[in-house]
C-alpha cells in the first residue's frame, strides 16, 4: 500500500487498494481481502491523507463460543509534513513529520493498526445472543436446555429479607 508522492502535483488525488490480510501482518482473524479507499490532498509542504478501510473478520462469540463473520470498517486520517513546516488545525496524533525528499508513503502499518483498533471489545454473534447454559453448557440460541431450575442458595436468604424489609420501610 505504497503511494508515490515524490513529484506529486498539488491538489486532490484518489487511490484504491486491495490487499490480502497477510500482506499487512493480519494472518489471524481476518477472512477476506482488505479494501482501502484513499484521498490525498497535497498543499505546499504537507500531504493530508484520509482513508476508509473495509474487510470482514472471523471471530468467536464471547457468549456462545460460536464462530461468526462480521464486517469491519473504519477510517484514518494522517497529515504528513516536512521538517519545519507550519501546521494549523491538525490533531497532533494525526501528524507525521517526514523528510523533505520523501518519495513514497507506505500506509500498510496505519491500515493494520486501524483494523485492529476497529475490532469490538465484546465480540457477539448477534445482539440477542443468549449464550451458554451455566449448568450444562448448551447453546441457548439453538433452544432451551433441559436443566432443572435450581433453588436459590439459602446462605443469601437473610440478605434477601433485609433487602425486602428496607424496601417496605421506604415504601
Amino acid at each position: 500500500m505504497k503511494i508515490q508522492v515524490g513529484g506529486l502535483s498539488e491538489g486532490i488525488h484518489e487511490y484504491h487498494f486491495e490487499a490480502d490480510p497477510s500482506e499487512i501482518g493480519l494472518e489471524n482473524g481476518f477472512s477476506r481481502g482488505i479494501l482501502v479507499d484513499t484521498v490525498l490532498e497535497k498543499t505546499g509542504n504537507q500531504i493530508f491523507l484520509r482513508a476508509t478501510v473495509h474487510t470482514h473478520g472471523s471471530f468467536e462469540c464471547d457468549r456462545c463460543v460460536s464462530h461468526f463473520e462480521a464486517p469491519i470498517s473504519s477510517s484514518l486520517q494522517t497529515c504528513y509534513v516536512t521538517d519545519g513546516a507550519e501546521v494549523v488545525h491538525v490533531d497532533p496524533e494525526e501528524l507525521q513529520v517526514v523528510s523533505p525528499g520523501l518519495n513514497i508513503i507506505d500506509i500498510a502499518e496505519d491500515v493494520r493498526q486501524t483494523l485492529l483498533l476497529a475490532i469490538p471489545l465484546k465480540l457477539l454473534c448477534s445482539d440477542t445472543c443468549r449464550g451458554l447454559c451455566p449448568r450444562c453448557g448448551k447453546n441457548l440460541n439453538t433452544g432451551p436446555c433441559t436443566c432443572a431450575e435450581t433453588t436459590t442458595d439459602s446462605r443469601w436468604e437473610k440478605l434477601r429479607e433485609l433487602q425486602q424489609n428496607k424496601l417496605r420501610d421506604l415504601g
